[in-house]
């Protein structure tokens, strides 16, 4: 009787990743995998320090940094990226990208 709590919260854990759009799907496979690469993970932090320091001012230089960056992870990791740009954040699929993004991130430090 206690596993049934338990494994309706894994359920429910599980289906926001489950409905998720397969691009999406496939984007969230890519951060996980890029985090298990400590040199990609650098180049990716390194990446969005270049980003956060870049704000929102337009700087040819800064954004050459940021794409060589970005070529360096490689055009999974770009097509991985991508898939964010016109996803609604409240959504599931936004939900299930934002979480695989910030699991990677969160390993910067």
């Amino acid at each position: 009787m206690r596993m049934l709590p338990a494994l309706a919260a894994i359920c429910l854990i599980a289906f926001p990743a489950a409905a998720a759009d397969p691009k999406i799907e496939s984007a969230a496979k890519v951060f996980q995998s890029l985090g298990s690469d400590p040199g990609k993970v650098k180049t990716f932090c390194e990446m969005t320090k270049a980003m956060d320091s870049a704000g929102e001012k337009a700087d040819p230089a800064a954004d050459a940094k940021i794409q060589s960056y970005m070529t360096q992870l490689g055009p999974d990791f770009q097509k991985a990226w991508d898939a964010g740009g016109d996803v609604d954040e409240n959504s599931a699929d936004g939900k299930a990208y934002n979480a695989a993004l910030e699991t990677l991130t969160s390993k910067c430090t």
